[in-house]
């Protein structure tokens, strides 16, 4: 049975859909290192848990998140505790790294209190702060020399250099550390070591700030789609029995035909105002009611909280010139619906006067891509919305009469 998990991550019997996805990356880590790349609730946490779950080979994983570090430090730090909640990694690698209490074992039982284990992880930090470098070597040849493959996941890889990058005291420090990354992984002797990074902003533009794009030219981008149409109708019918609901075709059709791309978070927000309608007024789920719930609580305030990083985030990871032209461009394309790429620039342009430059514009173009807003049609040599409930969102919230 499939639950409806409307915003966290589903593991078990909720992962559904993304099977060949999952043994995809698990077979690209066998060879190299890989980069996760999906925006915000499209389920990479998922995937990084159904690979942690259900190993198709041998290996370990150190799953460590990510988003609110700021340091080189606190990264070594994070490693640490993570590699610590593993007995069998903890006493081949842990024990004897000399910044490490002696009493480390003490570390690994279950019932440690959340407060001791804060300021064991303050203490590290503190004395890692002025040599992390050395402290992350000597790490790493522990790792290597347990000779069993050990992929680290870091999740949300990309918001940590983002504010770092955005830090007057960190910048510098952002860049050795991806350097430092980078020597790490092309070392000769440290050969059982994966890293795969996730991050729900893309890190193209991240590293483009920092002009540090070729940190990352080793590892092999894995992009996690929407659904296809197919699964995307399937998942539906488990949603449906699974919550012992009707659903007719037409209903079926509906939904999909209104969310337009399947990406399976905005299927499941779709199908949970339909089930919470249905339960309160027991009226069969129509393919009218479905439009209807579609206009009003989907578009409406009462979902408007699901979408609202789209738009707040244009504000954390944009530049202040590129906030303001991508926000006139998405909302000149939610009212015409498709854009020519010299359209854009002039709208592009109106916003940012004498600052404008053609290839910023590209490169802004090909972020708003790669973070999901937009797509670009070859066929036509347009650009659209990537997903059409994304479009009307935007439309219904901040849409207002075309300047075209």
């Amino acid at each position: 049975m499939v639950e409806n998990r409307v915003g966290p991550p589903v593991r078990g019997e909720d992962f559904y859909g993304r099977e060949a996805f999952v043994k995809l990356v698990s077979d690209k880590l066998k060879v190299g290192h890989v980069l996760l790349a999906a925006p915000r609730r499209f389920g990479k946490t998922s995937v990084m848990y159904r690979l942690m779950d259900v190993p198709q080979w041998d290996h370990h994983i150190v799953h460590a998140d990510l988003e609110h570090l700021t340091e080189p430090a606190e990264l070594i730090t994070r490693l640490i505790e993570q590699i610590a909640k593993d007995s069998n990694l903890a006493n081949k690698i842990l024990r004897g790294l000399s910044y490490l209490p002696k009493q480390i074992g003490s570390l690994f039982r279950e019932n440690i209190e959340e407060i001791e284990l804060f300021e064991w992880k303050v203490k590290i930090r503190e004395q890692l702060r002025p040599r992390w470098q050395e402290s992350g070597e000597e790490l790493f040849k522990r790792v290597a020399a347990a000779q069993n493959t050990v992929i680290f996941f870091l999740d949300e890889f990309p918001m940590m250099i983002d504010r770092m990058a955005r830090s007057a005291a960190h910048r510098e420090e952002a860049k050795t550390m991806l350097r430092w990354l980078r020597a790490l992984r092309q070392r000769p002797d440290i050969t059982n070591v994966r890293f795969l990074i996730a991050g729900s902003i893309g890190i193209d533009h991240v590293l483009n700030e920092l002009g540090e794009i070729t940190a990352i030219n080793d590892f092999e981008q894995l992009r996690l789609d929407p659904f296809p149409p197919k699964v995307a109708a399937a998942f539906l019918d488990a949603l449906a029995g699974s919550h012992n609901i009707s659903l007719s075709q037409p209903s079926k059709r509906k939904m999909l035909d209104l969310v337009g791309t399947p990406v399976p978070y905005f299927l499941q927000i779709l199908f949970s105002e339909a089930t919470k309608a249905h339960v309160q007024d027991g009226e069969p789920i129509t393919p009218e009611k479905i439009e209807r719930l579609y206009h009003d609580k989907v578009l409406g305030v009462d979902c408007k909280t699901y979408f609202d990083h789209y738009y707040g985030r244009l504000r954390d990871y944009y530049q202040p010139h590129e906030e303001k032209a991508t926000k006139r461009i998405l909302r000149e394309l939610a009212v015409v619906g498709s854009m020519t790429r010299d359209a854009g620039y002039q709208f592009y342009k109106a916003e940012v006067g004498r600052q404008a430059d053609l290839e910023e514009f590209n490169r802004l173009m090909t972020n708003l891509e790669n973070d999901f807003y937009i797509s670009f049609d070859a066929g036509a040599r347009q650009y659209v919305f990537a997903c059409k409930l994304l479009r009307d969102w935007w439309l219904r919230h901040y849409g207002m009469e075309s300047s075209v």
